[in-house]
């Protein structure tokens, strides 16, 4: 199969690169099914609050973190807590490793058409004109990159 340079969709073939791709994230006591719903607890202080994300799927722990107060600091730990989570995914998730590894050295891009130019790059007609942050798609570069070259020192903090 031939690589391509970019990868611009969190779907098919590479959905697993995608937060609502499930696996088992066990994040700061936590068991989450995916990293989207341990990334919407990590916005809460309270860990009543948080513990409810646990059973959540994806999109019902994105919409809950639309609605519940955020921590104080969540603007300037939300980059950190992203990284630390993306590491859990794939260091926890060996069969997903492989497939990060397998993309080579393509761009990774979460073109999306839901509005997010921080996490991603939107693609609407709306936002055509902005081109996303993408701190998703770096995050995983940056894995890769540590994981290829075989960086050592990949540990996620405070994980079970």
């Amino acid at each position: 199969m031939n690589m391509p340079h970019e990868i611009r969709s969190f779907r098919g073939d590479y959905w697993f690169l995608s937060n609502f791709y499930p696996c088992t994230i066990t994040y700061d006591g936590f068991e989450f099914k995916s990293l989207e719903a341990a990334f919407q607890a990590a916005k809460c202080t309270d860990l009543i609050e948080r513990a409810m994300y646990q059973q959540l799927q994806p999109a019902e722990a994105k919409k809950l973190g639309r609605k519940i107060a955020l921590r104080d600091d969540w603007e300037d730990v939300k980059l950190s807590i992203l990284t630390e989570l993306v590491i859990l995914k794939f260091i926890s998730n060996p069969n997903l490793t492989v497939a990060l590894l397998a993309t080579g050295s393509a761009g990774l891009v979460e073109d999306n058409t839901w509005h997010d130019n921080f996490y991603g790059n939107c693609i609407c007609n709306r936002c055509r004109d902005t081109i996303g942050l993408n701190h998703l798609g770096k995050t995983l570069e940056q894995l890769r990159d540590r994981l290829l070259h075989g960086i050592s020192g990949l540990n996620a903090g405070n994980a079970e």
